[in-house]
């Protein structure tokens, strides 16, 4: 009886802790959206062609990291350090947010996953403020997951509005909600 009672307590408390919606996929994966995860703030900036290569490199580095790969993301962190070297910018804040975000890119080439993700999840709300600033050449979305560090969250940049967390990849691939829609006019 006792046990019963503790997993039902435990069950309650894990629903409770990610908005309680849950979908099972591959047996183990859970969604952990909240429930307005369909609104979200859209934020339009300049169109810039020259952030190209930035956005592909991330988003590779985003893409081996949920994939749990940290060879991958090491690799990618490498292309992802040169393109925000060639991004030419003229304002001192974004030089400023640049010079930050190449840091982060560095440290990503190295260390084990966990602190792979950690600078991941410091890069992309350097990159997040940055494009904000010079534009971006595509729609991206600002995701969220409320359990990152302890429960006090961490975003990341997608290309696409389906969840596919980099922060605790193959743990919780769908943990996570759109906060903002960046948009370039």
């Amino acid at each position: 009886m006792k046990k019963n009672l503790l997993f039902a307590l435990a069950l309650a408390v894990t629903l409770m802790s990610c908005g309680g919606k849950t979908d099972s996929h591959e047996g183990h994966d859970m969604d952990h959206s909240t429930p307005d995860s369909t609104t979200s703030e859209a934020v339009s900036m300049e169109s810039n062609s020259s952030t190209t290569a930035v956005i592909d490199t991330y988003l590779a580095v985003k893409d081996a990291l949920v994939a749990d790969d940290q060879a991958g993301a090491a690799e990618k962190s490498l292309a992802l350090n040169t393109a925000l070297k060639d991004l030419d910018v003229d304002s001192e804040e974004s030089k400023n947010l640049l010079l930050e975000a190449t840091a982060s890119a560095e440290k990503l080439a190295s260390g084990d996953l966990a602190a792979q993700r950690e600078n991941f999840q410091a890069l992309s709300v350097t990159l997040k403020d940055l494009l904000k600033i010079v534009g971006t050449d595509r729609t991206l979305y600002q995701q969220h997951c409320p359990m990152y560090k302890n429960n006090t969250g961490g975003i990341w940049l997608s290309a696409s509005e389906e969840i596919k967390n980099p922060l605790f990849g193959s743990k919780m691939l769908t943990c996570g909600r759109v906060e903002e829609t960046l948009t370039s006019l």
